[in-house]
Order: structure tokens, then sequence, then C-alpha cells
């Protein structure tokens, strides 16, 4: 997954959760993410951190593939707000946006770059 604006690579291994089961699972029993790991809820306009043991950058994105909230430590056992115009969401290690220099408005770019499993 790459970020048009700074032309860097933000997810080096991003999965699609696009189904109710994968979104349902989620990050849940997972104890982190490795720099450049995410999961990439479809569709998605808001998160929980139930049951989570680690916090999260939470990345949501607009129809067009624009980050429209970004919140970069999402903590255990909180909940995002619902954000409307979302129509996903990806969750990366916290702290992700500032790494990767991410902004309100960057357009991301997605290919194919990971099997789950």
């Amino acid at each position: 997954m790459q970020n048009l604006r700074t032309g860097r690579i933000v997810g080096e291994c991003v999965c699609k959760a696009d189904s109710f089961w994968l979104r349902f699972q989620g990050l849940l029993g997972r104890t982190s993410l490795a720099p450049g790991e995410g999961l990439w809820l479809i569709p998605c306009q808001q998160v929980h951190m139930l049951g989570m043991h680690f916090a999260v950058s939470v990345w949501f994105l607009d129809n067009q593939g624009q980050v429209c909230e970004l919140i970069d430590e999402l903590l255990p056992w909180k909940i995002s707000p619902y954000i409307r115009e979302a129509q996903s969401v990806i969750e990366f290690p916290v702290g992700w946006g500032n790494v990767t220099n991410t902004l309100l408005g960057d357009k991301l770019d997605w290919q194919e770059s990971c099997s789950e499993g």
C-alpha cells in the first residue's frame, strides 16, 4: 500500500478483512503488528478495541481511498468515533501515521501484498 502524496510504501503486508467473519475476528488473539503490517476492514466506519492487548493506528478511508480520519493511538478497550464518510478502516502498528508522515487527505493506492495464513 502506497501513499500517493509522499510516494512512501505505508503497508508492505496489508490483508483484507472483507467478510463478516474476518471483520469479526479482526486482530483478536494477536499480540502485535509488525512494522508495515496491517488489517484492512471493508466495509467499516467504526472500530472497537474490546478484548485487544495492544494499541493500533486506525486510518479511515473514504470511497476514493483518501484518509478521512486518522487516530494514531487507539488504546485497548476503547471505541473509535463513527466516521460517516469512511468506507473502510486500516489498522496499522501504533504511531504508524507519524512514522510514515501520513496526513488527512492523503490518498492510498493498494495492490495485493500478502495472503492470510
